[in-house]
């Protein structure tokens, strides 16, 4: 007995010791920086600005700078493949910053629905783009979110300069190495003066989504595995279009490839993909759905398809206008934004109601692993929006070029944006029969995805109205 009490004793001695270095491995010294101050920026905010658009939906923006210092962190411990790493401030690495919110909510208060999503603004093109703001914008809108984008990166300057010339003079950006207490101080504001930044009549609590787009949802990556465990500052996370990587900590740190997002996360993550990601980046179909992660791929989506890429052009800097490149083919129109609204919902319930959303099955891959893609070109399996599931179209990925030699930028727009094929005639008699079949089948596969939480109602509704007015071709 005395020998079993001893061994069990050891062994929970063990399990403790263990669990300390676990939380350890993830805690960091307390944080002695002043509090970042918040002033408002006078006159109408110019670069990334809505407006017209917000209004006309009952929304609002607003402009605000942010000041406070931020450090450099280092690797604290191993990064192992579980993802549960350390980190620590480098001493004297504190520089000052000045840096923008831009703030979007309902005009009316009473519209609010307590939810507020921090977006890490991309600058991959040169300028800040909100990219997870285009692909839930009908969601926000007409469900009361508040968004609030914080430009973090140094490579966000030139456009800023570009677009607003003198207003944003004294913006200071120290660079990526000082990016994740720049935006830990911008989700902290957000929670701690939400009443003043989003207009409300009264003190309410709000919740936070972490919110990122291509290279920004690289980076929040790396923020949860490393950051979020300890800081506690958001209530969920919204991660679109990731490569299959971590972002490095400073410019003499290293993209972590392949990794896995820790399994003791404080808070939910929905993390959606398109096909393009997913037809290069293997790795992306191993993330497993989880009791913290939930992952969905898009079939037939692109990365920068048609409607991005129109949103794009409306805040791109008059440079990026310029030079807007003609693609051998029409970009990809699937409207991968109704699956990023699925999923904002579905994130929305399990942070409030406590309810998973559902599990999407993955694309389906051949015996040396590439994608299978049926007689039209359509991949096969994933999440399938009715114009995938009821096709009148090829919607491709990587097969689209420039018509004219090829820049930098015309590469990226053909090639990222997918392409859009139309089906022939003879095509689409023999797999739907006429235009009346095709709508009855296209709503049998609409009706499933709504009621399974994949497709919104009012998504639903546009899907089926957009068919009502598409034209059988002759």
């Amino acid at each position: 007995m005395k020998r079993a009490l001893l061994r069990s004793g050891f062994l929970a001695a063990l399990l403790l010791v263990a669990h300390t270095l676990s939380l350890s491995a993830s805690a960091e010294p307390a944080d002695d920086r002043p509090v970042a101050t918040l002033t408002p920026a006078m006159g109408a905010p110019v670069a990334t600005s809505r407006a017209a658009l917000l209004a006309r939906h009952g929304h609002t923006e607003r402009e605000w700078w942010l000041s406070g210092q931020a450090r450099v962190y280092d690797r604290a411990g191993a990064w192992d493949a579980d993802g549960r790493w350390g980190v620590a401030p480098r001493p004297g690495s504190a520089r000052p910053y000045a840096t923008r919110l831009l703030v979007r909510h309902p005009a009316d208060a009473a519209r609010f629905n307590g939810i507020v999503l921090v977006e890490w603004l991309n600058t991959t093109l040169g300028f800040d783009l909100d990219g997870g703001w285009i692909l839930t914008r009908d969601e926000l809108l007409r469900e009361g979110y508040a968004w609030v984008g914080v430009s973090v990166q140094a490579e966000a300057l030139p456009g800023l300069r570009a677009l607003g010339g003198t207003r944003y003079e004294t913006v200071n950006l120290p660079g990526d190495a000082h990016a994740w207490d720049l935006y830990a101080d911008a989700a902290h504001t957000v929670r701690r003066q939400a009443t003043r930044l989003l207009e409300l009549p009264a003190p309410r609590p709000v919740r936070l989504v972490g919110l990122g787009y291509s290279q920004s949802a690289v980076f929040l990556t790396t923020w949860l595995n490393a950051f979020e465990p300890a800081r506690r500052l958001f209530d969920g996370f919204l991660l679109h279009g990731a490569a299959p990587a971590a972002g490095p900590l400073h410019g003499d740190d290293s993209h972590v490839y392949a990794p896995r997002l820790r399994a003791d996360l404080p808070v939910p993550v929905m993390q959606v993909q398109t096909e393009m990601e997913v037809a290069v980046s293997w790795p992306l179909s191993r993330t497993p759905d989880t009791p913290r992660v939930r992952y969905w791929e898009v079939a037939g989506a692109a990365h920068l398809d048609a409607d991005v890429h129109a949103q794009t052009h409306a805040v791109a800097t008059p440079a990026w206008r310029a030079d807007e490149p003609r693609c051998l083919k029409p970009l990809n129109t699937l409207p991968l934004r109704h699956a990023d609204a699925a999923a904002l919902h579905a994130l929305r319930r399990w942070m409030t109601e406590g309810v998973p959303p559902p599990i999407v099955p993955r694309m389906a891959r051949g015996h040396i692993g590439f994608l299978t893609h049926d007689d039209d070109g359509n991949v096969v399996g994933g999440l399938r929006l009715p114009e995938l599931a009821v096709p009148l179209a090829q919607f491709g990925t990587y097969g689209n070029l420039p018509t004219s030699w090829p820049s930098v930028r015309g590469l990226y727009t053909c090639i990222a944006g997918g392409s859009t094929t139309p089906l022939s005639l003879q095509r689409l008699q023999q797999r739907h029969g006429n235009r009346d079949a095709w709508l009855q089948a296209l709503q049998r596969s609409a009706d499933p995805l709504r009621d399974a939480g994949l497709l919104r109602p009012a998504d639903h509704a546009a899907t089926l109205e957009t068919a009502r007015r598409t034209a059988w071709p002759r």
